[in-house]
């Protein structure tokens, strides 16, 4: 989310990356070079809405007589409205007490800045000020939510002096316009959820401020976001959107021209979770873009009573379900730059209402809130708690059980298909269930924002432990982390490259990249059964340049708990392959390498080996020595199967709970 490759670039770089790098086998890699003539028409074929709202429209929409109701941004009166019937009626649950409680306190210790003083301008390591930004989003939305439901004035008095604080500086910091944006949707949340507090100084300095600093640089400059696909474009145009809702008044032209562009170009990103709402950076960048996306939709259904047809496009309904659907009983299914964390976040609570789907707020409220902590680490950025707690409180249909576990008609096994390219096989035997088994596999598109070389990897959770991992970000610091194409920098990395996956490796000495980079794989078929699902992977593409002609990989949930892997593979000619799963179980080899026990914590896995090869423990390091970033995991091994001088080969893995 932070550093950014432009995609069109990629053909004349990766042409010289072949020259500047002097590649050996330099055919295959010159074979690469029409695949990139395909991604970059791709980036300049852009799917915008073109049954989006007009300009004109818009600006006949702002300049009407009827007078703007405040609060409109994110949350509306009757929101606000439900949480105070329950302070004065005492009518909390246990949850909405605890988010309540939570934010109050919060909004409390904000009110010392002996603890919390005001932010000064102060650039991070990537010369930005994202972190104020989103600091300052979050203090506004707790003492927003306190001064709302309380009505004490102490907490907009500090609110007010916050937003007067980020007004008084040189700029936004336009050279990282997501700074820009984020600050321009904390000051347009201030000024709407305080509108009735705020002198008209304060509205017209907020107003002014954030039109010299945010809005007008978005429509004078030529930004990238405005034609991205990754999560730049929807929290940008989010961001600057809802700041030309809060401030149309000043240039009700301007900020309609502003929202036409919103309207017409954020679903330019809605490919990266078209059609069943895969998120093709991953969960934990899912978040960021989700939620914007739905900040945008709720505060334009707010203000003008609709959002444009926004949401009945293909893939936005879906895109709820998808950090459930990839949560696993130990965490995450985290291919990619995503940690294994659960992504919560209050948004699910807004999708669980609009949809009536209360697995996705009961999921949410997993999130239970802790007992609030002041926080007085260095770090600018302080836990969103506080501001996540608020929003859960607003978003959060009482009608809905916060324990409910009867999901009947949620599917335990799922194929999420994804435009570009980046399909799962997701199987579980329950949700919501710590001890429950899930395994999900990926197929894909490799050359993604935030992408691996990846295809085929899985991960796979039983008995409450995770016993194939996956190893999530490198360091972002890296040279050329960023630089995807073939023979580019991010191949560098160990736990981005196919052998710090639990995938195959074919002829590694064969090409510098050990997956095609612009590889395109589909799982062909999918099946589910009443104890699981079974699942087939084309994976041949992945290694056309590594001598193979065909490879495919069967993945099967079976018994509610076990897993098999079937891996079959046809070489032009004699091949080295490795089989990898990565683990943090001890490994016992047994049974002449045909079998090994896996232990965690005292519960143990047997994996065994049928076909070829035989099992050996490896360290979770490059096969040809560490690179300079490479990060150590000492506390993981990988299971290995090592084949040499093989033209086919079936190689075949169950793994199965020892009770």
């Amino acid at each position: 989310m932070k550093k950014r490759t432009k995609a069109f670039l990629g053909i004349i770089i990766s042409v010289a990356l072949i020259i500047a790098l002097g590649v050996t086998n330099i055919v295959p890699y010159f074979a690469v070079i029409p695949d990139m003539v395909k991604v970059g028409i791709d980036y300049i074929s852009l799917d915008k809405n073109k049954n989006s709202v007009s300009q004109q429209e818009l600006f006949e929409i702002l300049t009407q007589s009827k007078k703007t109701e405040h609060p409109f941004i994110l949350s509306d009166k009757s929101r606000f409205d439900i949480v105070r019937n329950e302070v004065k009626s005492a009518s909390f649950t246990e949850y909405t007490k605890a988010l309540y409680s939570s934010v109050i306190a919060n909004a409390d210790a904000l009110l010392d800045t002996n603890i919390y003083p005001l932010l000064p301008y102060v650039l991070d390591e990537e010369d930005s000020i994202l972190p104020i930004s989103r600091e300052v989003i979050n203090r506004t939305v707790i003492l927003g939510y306190a001064w709302q439901i309380t009505g004490n004035e102490k907490y907009a008095d500090r609110a007010v002096d916050e937003l007067k604080n980020v007004c008084s500086y040189d700029d936004w910091c336009t050279s990282h316009f997501l700074a820009t944006a984020e600050m321009a949707l904390a000051v347009s949340i201030g000024y709407d959820w305080f509108y009735g507090y705020l002198d008209d100084d304060a509205k017209a300095l907020f107003s002014s401020v954030t039109w010299e600093y945010a809005i007008e640089p978005a429509l004078n400059d030529n930004h990238w976001f405005t034609w991205s696909k990754n999560n730049w474009n929807s929290i940008c145009y989010s961001g600057i959107g809802i700041a030309c809702m809060a401030f149309a008044d000043k240039n009700p032209e301007k900020a309609a021209e502003f929202l036409a562009m919103c309207y017409e170009n954020m679903p330019i990103a809605f490919e990266n979770f078209t059609p069943d709402g895969v998120y093709a950076e991953g969960p934990g960048y899912c978040q960021s873009g989700m939620n914007t996306i739905v900040y945008f939709i709720a505060s334009s259904r707010n203000r003008f009573g609709s959002d444009f047809g926004m949401s009945e496009i293909a893939g936005f309904k879906e895109l709820g379900y998808f950090p459930v659907y990839i949560t696993t009983p130990t965490g995450m299914f985290n291919f990619g730059d995503n940690k294994a964390e659960q992504c919560f976040t209050p948004v699910l609570h807004w999708y669980a209402d609009e949809y009536t789907a209360p697995l996705l707020s009961a999921y949410q409220c997993a999130d239970f809130p802790d007992t609030f902590v002041i926080n007085t680490s260095d770090s600018t950025e302080r836990n969103g708690s506080g501001k996540e707690n608020a929003l859960s409180s607003l978003w959060y249909n009482r009608e809905y059980s916060q324990t409910a576990t009867d999901f009947d008609n949620e599917p335990l096994c799922s194929y999420l298909e994804s435009d570009v390219g980046q399909p799962l096989v997701l199987m579980r035997s329950a949700y919501l269930d710590e001890n429950a088994a899930f395994a999900g596999i990926k197929g894909g598109y490799n050359f993604t924002n935030h992408g691996d070389l990846d295809i085929g990897t899985f991960v796979f959770d039983a008995m409450g432990e995770r016993w194939a991992e996956e190893l999530g970000p490198g360091s972002y610091d890296a040279p050329g982390y960023f630089l995807n194409t073939p023979a580019g920098g991010r191949w560098k990395n160990y736990c981005k490259r196919a052998e710090g996956q639990n995938t195959l490796v074919i002829n590694p000495n064969a090409t510098l990249d050990d997956q095609y980079v612009l590889a395109r794989c589909d799982l062909t078929s999918f099946e589910e059964n009443e104890n699981g699902g079974t699942a087939l992977l084309d994976m041949t593409d992945a290694y056309r340049m590594n001598g193979a002609t065909k490879v495919t990989r069967e993945f099967e949930l079976y018994n509610g708990s076990s897993l098999k892997i079937t891996d079959n593979l046809k070489c032009l000619v004699p091949s080295e392959i490795y089989w990898f799963m990565h683990t943090k179980a001890d490994i016992e080899i047994t049974d002449n390498g045909k079998a090994a026990i896996l232990t965690i914590n005292g519960k143990q896995m047997k994996a065994s080996l049928s076909g070829d090869g035989k099992f050996s423990v490896m360290k979770a390091e490059a096969l040809k020595g560490r690179y300079e970033y490479d990060a150590y995991y000492p506390d993981i091994s990988k299971l290995t199967v090592h084949l040499e001088d093989v033209k086919t080969a079936e190689i075949c893995v169950t793994l199965e709970p020892v009770i």
